[in-house]
């Protein structure tokens, strides 16, 4: 696929504001499936990216304006990108076409998704942030590219809701892609969109985003049933120089799924509120070899990234624990 490339340039004031924060944010770019390339002089800054692909290309504008703009002193700086691509449309903005659903388990329904371009969700990053109408039925539209790269949202009644989710399964051959959503109650608005969608039905989705997934030799996996989607995932497409240990516990025994796991993966279903305690039973980790990965109920994963660093004894840079919703609180899914 053709290498495109697409420029910025800042001058003065905004060229000495962001000259020497860009190497450590460049140096993190590094994993992605694009390339930054920055050239500095006293008084003028050149950003060059190249991906291959437009989807691409845009994603990377989107990536790098966003932290840019998270830099201190640099939330209103003019960015405007000049390059190859469709300046009118967002390219890691897709339009969805619901085709199918079914339940997989009691508490978690499968959609299956008709998609533009499935083979661009293919990779190391798993998350998406969907676009949904306000409310069943609805209308919602799609945002608008800025100078910089980034969406112009609609206003009023037409502005999709926002909710991030994993992608279970790509199959680039038959453009489809599937997303597991755990059906609870109350329900908040993508729950009940999940519950209620049809054939025909319409969304969005953003993306993809997030952190990619480690290629370390040992992977330690662990979460609920709201990170199954992105352990299964991962367990799937393991190479086979890899190993992965994964923990999920559940409710109960019904959510439990049935897994083919490749000979170097190993999972361990556990009952709810066993996680930690799993976790804290293994023996420490030695050496850079190893990535942990943790996705649950917000204290859950407090309780776990305090598992992973001092039971564990994995440096900071050897571990995620994010959480993917509250107990005792309406779920903003």
């Amino acid at each position: 696929m053709t290498e495109l490339v697409a420029h910025c340039r800042l001058e003065g004031a905004a060229a000495e504001a962001l000259a020497g924060q860009l190497d450590a944010a460049i140096r993190l770019w590094g994993n992605e499936a694009f390339h930054v390339c920055c050239e500095r002089s006293r008084q003028e800054l050149c950003l060059s990216l190249s991906a291959p692909g437009w989807r691409r290309l845009a994603l990377a504008k989107a990536r790098v304006a966003g932290e840019i703009r998270r830099l201190p002193g640099c939330a209103t700086l003019a960015l405007a990108w000049a390059g190859d691509g469709n300046p009118e449309r967002l390219g890691h903005v897709q339009r969805w076409i619901v085709t199918g659903t079914r339940l997989v388990t009691p508490h978690l329904r499968r959609v299956t998704f008709r998609v533009e371009e499935a083979a661009f969700y293919a990779g190391d990053l798993h998350h998406v942030r969907l676009l949904l109408p306000q409310r069943g039925g609805g209308a919602f539209a799609f945002p608008k590219a800025c100078p910089a790269g980034l969406p112009i949202w609609p206003e009023g009644e037409l502005m999709p809701l926002l909710r991030n989710y994993t992608i279970r399964a790509v199959r680039a051959d038959r453009e489809e892609i599937d997303v597991d959503f755990v059906l609870h109650e109350p329900a908040g608005p993508a729950t009940a969109w999940a519950r209620d969608c049809r054939p025909g039905d319409e969304i969005g989705a953003l993306g993809p985003i997030g952190w990619p997934v480690s290629h370390a030799p040992l992977r330690i996996l662990a979460g609920d049933e709201t990170a199954l989607p992105t352990i299964l995932r991962q367990i799937e497409e393991c190479p086979a120089e890899e190993c992965i240990d994964a923990y999920v516990e559940f409710a109960d025994e019904g959510e439990r799924q049935e897994v083919a796991l490749p000979a170097q993966c190993r999972l361990h279903w556990l009952r709810r509120g066993d996680l930690a305690e799993a976790l804290r039973a293994r023996a420490r980790e030695d050496g850079d070899a190893v990535f942990a990965y943790a996705g649950a109920e917000f204290a859950t994963s407090q309780r776990l990234k305090a598992v992973l660093s001092d039971d564990l004894g994995l440096p900071h840079a050897q571990f995620r624990s994010v959480a993917y919703w509250r107990a005792q609180a309406a779920s903003p899914a």
